[in-house]
């Protein structure tokens, strides 16, 4: 049985072994023993490995264009599932140029919209060759046959060359029991004759056929087994039929689609090339198809996709349309019969296939002294490479492109455990680097096998020098895009595991209550970290110690650090938002208990005042605060906002806080700053408000000296009885200064003292002199100038007196 078929076959198990995982559970990776092992149960032996008719009708792409968009390339495991088909094959080929509806027009062959990939964008969409094997069931030949649709690459599009297009066009021909060149609108132009006249001159079939009559036969008993005679029968041109679609143009009745195609082909005859009559001997016919439907009725319902829409739209088609496309199924598969009669089966074609690909890769004509055995050696070397390196590539596929496996029987992964679950299972069985290298140089051998099995009749030389060394370096140039692609996988479940425990720490950390002490914060992070390390180290697996593994961890952990650090900030953050309430009762606190304490003192100094009617204006007014009354006022009311302040605190929920802490204490710190602030404005103040009551005072009692030694009686009298006299009311009145501002304590009142004594001996000097003045002039009028003087005397001592007052 050839290996490739294994590849599907192992594909087709894994699928129909493992239930599809649900949205967003893992990937989980299945061993390369176990990949073997599930082969060797399930498949099945080489009479039965034929492709079912349940995986027919699935559009494979048979041949692929080149890297440089110049060569057609087989592939490899297309060609093995039509090498598995015995029974005889009828290829019905469509081409002409891109984006006309080849593929459109195979689908509906079949009564369907479905099929081949339909384009509905600018860009081609069909590249290579692709083949849709029709199930028995549905459609056959008219001899029994096995019908294979083949749509291909239209020609003309970007990036292809003509030669690219003939190359095309002659695998297309070649294959073919019957050829439709499809055409858009136009019927049977003379650019588009002339079109297909040069893909079939740049074919280059007619070289072909002669090689292969001047070949040596007599290598058909080597043992490369081709049947040149059946090749030489493949080479035979089909039946060609012309379909021109979304033609609504009515023809004249007596002409029909063909006669009027046959003036444009008769032209060309006449030029000198009958290219077209001579390669399509058996018989060129003409067919139109109206619009399918009305595309704008389509794009309003399916949008701009219209015929490419994923719905069945076939019965939704215009009714005429339908009455031309079954004429057009009965002219193409009313007499369809395999090419070369029933010897062309799937399994011989898949031997010839390679040969012709090669040649219509040729670059130039192939000479007649090229033996056929070389010609044949160099394609079967060239198909093993290939093939050996497809197998290659299928096999680390069927590694990386496993099924999603449902540890827990396809159920949704809701809960952390379950979810954990799964992906502790996917790293469990994701491959180690050890174990990847064992599957790569696994893979290696089986595809080295491949490629020499393959090698039927080839000399040994050739064969360890292509598939030994050539594809040895070839797949060694592969090795490190695949060990990279699995690091990559086992990173990713890895770090999504490491995710899976972080959100989950991450979980733990935000349903802390807060605000808590920093210290608690601290042993938590360290807590759900060494429980996250713990737990992250049992579910990895053989991936322990590995770089992968160190990465992931290194990246878990600083996550739920950074986690930790936000905590830590939105705590910082609660106990700030605390300590500022706290802070705000503290100042509204403090203002109350100071005013109400103010309050309290100007009530009661009022009541003392109102008690004595003999008091000044001066004690009349509102008696300053006493400095020491002030500092008094203030230590109470800092007893009262502290209060307040470790209340607000507590009934935050930051019973624990307190001195030592260091936001307590930088909070508590500001508020004693700004209650000292507050005194030292209230001080300020109050310092203005005992000068001013100073100043006032020491005006009432200058006026009341002075109106009191005027009221001495009698008067002028004796100078010491005169002067006794003042001398007991300027005591009285000092005693009372002295009794009034002994509690400020400052300097003004000691120089306000100053000032008053100083006028009053200035009074009473002048008293004095005044009253020896009058006495003397009772006793002589000389003593008049006496008198003058004094009076003079009287007047400046009144304006020192207004100066002491405040007056100008």
């Amino acid at each position: 049985m050839d290996l490739s078929y294994i590849i599907f076959a192992a594909m087709f198990i894994i699928a129909s072994c493992y239930p599809a995982m649900a949205q967003g559970e893992p990937e989980t990776f299945i061993s390369l023993k176990e990949l073997k092992e599930l082969i060797k149960q399930r498949i099945p032996d080489e009479e039965t490995a034929q492709l079912s008719e349940d995986n027919y009708d699935e559009p494979m792409q048979l041949l692929m264009p080149s890297l440089g968009h110049d060569k057609l390339e087989l592939n490899e495991i297309v060609l093995e599932k039509l090498a598995s088909i015995e029974d005889p094959v009828a290829f019905v080929a469509v081409v002409g140029p891109y984006h006309c509806g080849k593929s459109f027009l195979l689908n509906v062959l079949l009564n369907s919209t479905h099929g081949f990939t339909v384009g509905s964008r600018p860009e081609p969409e069909t590249r290579g060759i692709w083949i849709r094997v029709v199930p028995k069931s549905k459609l056959k030949a008219v001899d029994g046959s096995q019908v294979i649709l083949l749509d291909t690459e239209g020609f003309f599009g970007e990036g292809a060359t003509r030669l690219y297009d003939a190359k095309v066009f002659a695998i297309a021909t070649l294959l073919s029991s019957h050829l439709v060149y499809n055409t858009l609108r136009m019927l049977g132009d003379a650019q588009s004759v002339s079109s297909l006249a040069v893909l079939s001159k740049q074919a280059q079939i007619f070289n072909l056929q002669n090689w292969l009559h001047s070949a040596d036969f007599e290598e058909r008993s080597s043992s490369i087994d081709v049947d040149t005679s059946l090749l030489l029968k493949t080479l035979d041109f089909p039946p060609l039929t012309w379909v021109v679609q979304g033609f609504d143009i009515d023809l004249q009745p007596s002409e029909s689609p063909m006669q009027y195609l046959q003036r444009y082909i008769d032209a060309q005859e006449h030029a000198g090339d009958r290219t077209l009559e001579t390669l399509f001997s058996h018989g060129i016919s003409c067919y139109t198809l109206r619009t399918p439907a009305d595309l704008n009725n389509l794009r309003e319902r399916y949008g701009s996709k219209a015929l490419a829409a994923e719905e069945e739209l076939f019965y939704s088609l215009h009714p005429k349309y339908l009455m031309d496309v079954e004429n057009l199924c009965t002219a193409v598969f009313g007499n369809l019969t395999a090419k070369g009669g029933q010897k062309l089966t799937g399994k011989r074609l898949a031997k010839l296939l390679p040969l012709l690909v090669h040649y219509v890769n040729e670059d130039f004509p192939l000479s007649a002294d090229r033996k056929l055995r070389d010609v044949l050696v160099d394609v079967i070397i060239d198909g093993a490479f290939a093939g050996g390196v497809q197998y290659f590539e299928k096999e680390m596929q069927s590694v990386f492109s496993r099924p999603k496996i449902s540890n827990l029987s396809g159920r949704v992964l809701s809960s952390d455990s379950e979810n954990l679950e799964a992906l502790s299972a996917s790293a469990m069985s994701a491959l180690t680097s050890q174990e990847f290298n064992e599957i790569i140089a696994a893979a290696e051998k089986q595809a080295i096998d491949y490629c020499q099995r393959r090698c039927v009749g080839v000399p040994s030389v050739l064969v360890s020098s292509a598939c030994e060394v050539s594809l040895g370096t070839k797949i060694d140039r592969m090795k490190p895009f695949y060990r990279e692609k699995n690091d990559r996988q086992v990173r990713e479940v890895l770090v999504r595991l490491g995710e899976t425990l972080r959100e989950k720490a991450e979980k733990i950390l935000f349903n802390i209550s807060l605000p808590i002490p920093e210290s608690e914060i601290q042993d938590n992070c360290k807590k759900v970290i060494n429980d996250a390390l713990k737990r992250y180290e049992g579910l990895v697996g053989p991936h322990q110690g590995s770089q992968q593994y160190h990465e992931a961890c290194k990246q878990m952990h600083e996550q739920i650090l950074v986690r930790c650090i936000q905590v830590t900030d939105i705590n910082k953050g609660k106990i700030s938002s605390i300590l500022n309430s706290g802070k705000a009762a503290y100042q509204i606190a403090y203002n109350e208990a100071f005013s109400a304490a103010i309050r309290d003192y100007m009530n009661e100094a009022q009541k003392m005042i109102d008690a004595e009617n003999s008091v000044s204006n001066s004690e009349r007014q509102r008696r300053p605060m006493p400095p020491r009354k002030l500092a008094e006022v203030h230590a109470a009311s800092l007893k009262v906002s502290q209060k307040a302040y470790d209340e607000a605190v507590k009934e935050g929920g930051l019973s624990w806080i307190g001195p030592g802490n260091e936001l307590y204490d930088f909070n508590q710190f500001q508020c004693l700053q700004w209650s000292m602030q507050q005194l030292s404005e209230f001080q300020v103040q109050n310092r203005v408000e005992i000068l001013a009551f100073i100043k006032s005072m020491v005006s009432d009692i200058a006026v009341k000296f002075r109106e009191s030694v005027s009221k001495i009686s009698p008067f002028p009298d004796n100078d010491e009885i005169v002067s006794g006299k003042a001398e007991v009311i300027s005591k009285k009145l000092l005693e009372e200064y002295i009794l009034v501002t002994k509690e400020y304590g400052i300097p003004e009142v000691e120089e306000k003292k100053k000032e008053l004594i100083h006028y009053i001996e200035d009074a009473r000097a002048h008293l004095i002199k005044k009253n020896t003045a009058l006495m003397a002039a009772y006793c002589y009028d000389p003593l008049m100038d006496a008198y003058r003087e004094l009076h003079m005397e009287v007047s400046y001592s009144v304006f020192i007196l207004m100066l002491l007052i405040g007056h100008d």
